[in-house]
């Protein structure tokens, strides 16, 4: 994808995850922010059953979705929970929706693009990086993101990655093909084999999974349907 490309899917993301936050509340029916993703929870019950305080970092936190349903899961312990994510008006409904949830005590949000957010050394027990890592520039920028992830993970931490693959588009009222406007758009197999390889050394692979979705979308001009196959990887630090 050449610069120009980038900035031209980029801008279309913000623009359309800004409006999505601006028009629909957090955990509101019918929409993909109507609860956590299941497999966030059930990710960080592995951690619950033999550790109680937790640190957590959230990679593309959006509104909270799965931040503030973590916090709550952590109500009650020694626990701190970091969300990034790259838009104003994601922090800023985050804290709001941190408040009204009570967990803002214990949650850090801070604005950042997360392909050059500096992950402390060691310090995390959990990271989800959630239907992120597509947005980043490139594989080298990729590369780089897991490299900083797996620094700053403790021995016996946990990642839990989803990642949109084969991005495909859809026009809902023919459906006829558009070009997806993708940052980083990687074919299954490869996204598959790109995590086991990073994944291969001082690492226990989970679980991975694939999961077809279709998701009807307000981006362009007129409506279009989001067609992907999200890849769903987790692994254990073991040294």
């Amino acid at each position: 994808m050449s610069e120009q490309q980038f900035k031209e899917a980029r801008k279309m993301e913000e623009t359309y995850h800004r409006n999505f936050y601006k028009e629909h509340d957090l955990y509101e029916e019918g929409t993909w922010m109507a609860g956590p993703m299941p497999i966030v929870m059930e990710t960080l019950d592995r951690l619950r059953a033999f550790k109680d305080h937790l640190t957590v970092l959230d990679l593309g936190a959006g509104a909270g979705r799965n931040t503030i349903a973590i916090a709550d899961k952590l109500r009650g312990t020694n626990s701190r929970v970091v969300a990034v994510d790259l838009l104003e008006e994601a922090i800023d409904s985050l804290h709001e929706h941190a408040k009204k949830y009570q967990v803002d005590h214990f949650i850090t949000a801070e604005q950042a693009d997360i392909e050059h957010y500096e992950i402390e050394p060691k310090r995390y027990d959990y990271i989800a990086a959630c239907s992120c890592l597509e947005h980043v520039s490139s594989e080298e920028a990729l590369h780089q993101v897991l490299d900083r992830m797996q620094a700053g993970t403790k021995i016996g931490g946990i990642h839990l990655i989803t990642m949109s693959t084969g991005v495909e588009e859809v026009k809902l009222s023919n459906l006829e093909p558009i070009k997806p406007l993708i940052e980083l758009n990687l074919p299954t197999q490869y996204a598959e084999d790109l995590l086991t390889h990073r994944y291969q050394d001082d690492w226990d692979i989970l679980f991975t999974e694939r999961v077809t979705q279709a998701i009807p979308e307000e981006k362009y001009d007129e409506p279009t349907e989001f067609r992907c196959q999200l890849l769903r990887f987790a692994a254990r630090k073991r040294k």
